[in-house]
């Protein structure tokens, strides 16, 4: 098909200008066809092939358990008039295409260990622009090597007239990555466990895997994402959670930073903290603490989160006639910890000791509940303890806070480990980790062989910010 464009008037004349202007420079042929093969496609229906959880064709799958389960789709570029019928398969042949292409040398992971439900088979309907989802079950067999990559190459074809799955679209690649043989943070259901804060304005969360005994279980079994904001949306005239972009960065990328670490068995929890305006944690009404703990909810179970910390600071006194809001007291505090718990009974509610979040200020039970079936964890203050109230015992306290930004705190010797076993103690926290300072931080918990019988290995990897590759430890380091 020809397509001629007719200008007239003052449009032909400054269309003629500038053919002579550019005849000043470049011979102009004339009379010649324009060559359209280049939009042949743009009305093509095609197809792509997407991992239903990541929406990626690219997946890095790492197995911690025996059997790996995932979904796939089938997207459309545009909608079929009529159904259609697809089917996806193994395609082993397609591995030396993904090597050559990436100049990678990764083998085949076996196609036995492979399945798909329905044989495969998935059908877009009339008008729909995806399809039905499949479910792949990938079986992790004592033939894998540990330190190799894998590739399953998941293709998807089609026998439908009109609509076109090309090679690399019509493909779905999974990179396995057998670590079964890693351990986890498991040490013993009655020693104590630690718990970290980082401050993920500069430090990736996955340095958490960079402490390690020398017998390969991890340090800290809780890591806190310091910090997301309660703030005052001004408009809606409520309490809302306000994430930094660092924050909301994570989040929105769980399935490379925080997965991971809750793969090996640590808890990863979203922080709280005021944010300079009148919304606090301590400050809400009854109504106002309801909702506030439904949002907070709805971040941990969307976001696949562990729970919740709340530190009870930089908040300015409430206007009262706010029906959200309440005077700042420790009752208030307590009962924003009640109504999370109430609303995500399977997630860990923690606080900080701090402001009007003390253990000792707070109402020991509210609407006939012990404190100890809606506080799970409290943490004290740099160098200080805490102490159970209510039905709650040492188990839910840390006997041993760490500062290791500015060199607070106490240090987790051998002395302290042995007050930490002979009190009870369930926890001992650090704050603000980073590997630029690995060799003081290492130093300062060495009271881990006291409690393991395992001392801390000297690090050897670590994370840049925003970044899942593990880097040499100091080599790397800027």
């Amino acid at each position: 098909m020809n397509i001629r464009y007719f200008k007239t008037g003052l449009t032909a004349a400054a269309a003629a200008g500038a053919m002579m202007l550019a005849s000043c420079a470049d011979d102009i042929t004339t009379g010649q066809g324009i060559d359209e093969s280049q939009y042949e496609t743009i009305f093509e229906t095609n197809g792509f092939v997407r991992d239903a959880n990541t929406f990626s064709a690219s997946n890095i799958v790492e197995l911690y358990e025996d059997t790996y389960r995932t979904s796939i789709v089938v997207g459309l570029t545009q909608a079929s008039a009529s159904s259609v019928s697809l089917s996806a398969s193994f395609d082993a042949a397609y591995l030396e295409t993904y090597n050559r292409e990436h100049g990678t040398d990764f083998q085949l992971f076996p196609e036995s260990m492979v399945g798909f439900s329905d044989e495969g088979r998935m059908t877009i309907g009339a008008g729909a622009l995806e399809s039905s989802r499949i479910t792949m079950t990938v079986a992790a067999g004592s033939s894998l090597d540990e330190d190799k990559t894998y590739v399953i190459p998941v293709v998807v074809s089609t026998a439908t007239e009109g609509i076109f799955l090309k090679e690399e679209a019509g493909h779905c690649i999974y990179l396995v990555k057998d670590r079964r043989h890693l351990s986890d943070c498991y040490k013993g259901d009655n020693l104590p466990k630690g718990y970290l804060f980082y401050e993920v304005n500069d430090t990736n969360p996955l340095n958490a895997l960079s402490w390690e005994l020398e017998d390969g279980r991890l340090l800290w079994d809780v890591v806190v994402l310091f910090a997301a904001n309660i703030n005052y949306h001004q408009e809606d005239q409520r309490p809302y959670i306000q994430c930094n972009s660092n924050v909301q960065y994570l989040l929105d990328n769980n399935e490379i930073f925080l997965q991971p670490l809750r793969k090996r068995g640590i808890k990863v929890l979203l922080g709280l903290l005021g944010n300079g305006d009148q919304a606090g944690l301590a400050q809400l009404s009854d109504s106002g603490a309801k909702d506030f703990a439904r949002e907070v909810a709805q971040y941990c179970y969307m976001y696949n989160l562990d729970g919740v910390n709340y530190d009870d600071e930089y908040s300015k006194a409430p206007d009262l006639s706010n029906p959200a809001f309440t005077t700042a007291s420790a009752a208030a505090g307590a009962r924003l910890c009640y109504e999370t718990k109430k609303v995500m009974p399977d997630k860990l509610v923690t606080i900080f000791e701090w402001g009007q979040l003390y253990l000792r200020s707070m109402p020991t039970t509210i609407e006939g509940e012990n404190i100890d079936e809606w506080i799970d964890i409290a943490v004290a203050n740099y160098g200080s303890t805490s102490s159970p109230v209510g039905n709650m015992t040492h188990k839910k306290c840390s006997g041993c806070s760490t500062e290791f930004a500015l060199n607070g705190g106490s240090n987790l010797d051998t002395s302290r480990a042995n007050t930490l076993l002979n009190t009870g103690y369930g926890w001992f926290m650090g704050f603000a980790s980073d590997p630029s300072r690995y060799s003081t931080e290492f130093g300062r918990m060495s009271g881990a062989y006291t409690l393991y019988g395992s001392p801390l290995k000297t690090p050897t990897v670590f994370y840049k910010k925003d970044d899942p590759t593990p880097y040499v430890w100091p080599d790397d380091m800027d």
